[in-house]
């Protein structure tokens, strides 16, 4: 996908395995074969990062994708967790890097965990508020300091 490409991240609070990766590569590119938005197809895919992340990306040069198109791809959403056994729409889950590997924890955690030392400012976290591929690729994983969550510094 194109750097300007719009994407949404959904997280996992556990590593994806193997066999669920490729059933989430698999639905995603069925789901996003049939994607449409006021009846013109939507350019777009759905992959799996880092063993936590479930990506929806589309290029919206040529349809952009509306209210009713987004709410199926959250429907899409919505039926993995139920396949899966796994919730990807928790907002609160905080995603970081603890010796090389995505960790998550409960945002009512972060800031006994800065008080505790646990995490600083440093702490790598994973901003999966992020808007298109660009952002994703320059600003995903970043630290503590320079995320939305500075503000429990």
């Amino acid at each position: 996908m194109p750097a300007h490409a719009r994407i949404w991240v959904y997280k996992a609070a556990r590593d994806l395995g193997q066999a669920e990766q490729k059933l989430v590569r698999e639905r995603g590119a069925a789901f996003t074969a049939g994607w449409s938005a006021h009846g013109a197809a939507l350019d777009a895919c759905v992959d799996v990062m880092r063993d936590r992340f479930v990506v929806v990306a589309v290029d919206e040069e040529q349809a952009l994708a509306s209210g009713c198109s987004i709410d199926r791809s959250v429907g899409f959403i919505k039926q993995l967790e139920h396949d899966l056994n796994l919730m990807l729409t928790d907002r609160m889950l905080v995603m970081y890097e603890e010796e090389g590997r995505v960790q998550s924890c409960h945002l009512d955690e972060l800031p006994a965990r800065l008080k505790e030392g646990e995490f600083t400012g440093e702490t790598i976290v994973f901003d999966d508020l992020v808007l298109t591929v660009g952002d994703l690729n320059e600003r995903f994983r970043i630290p503590l300091r320079s995320s939305w969550m500075e503000r429990y510094l």
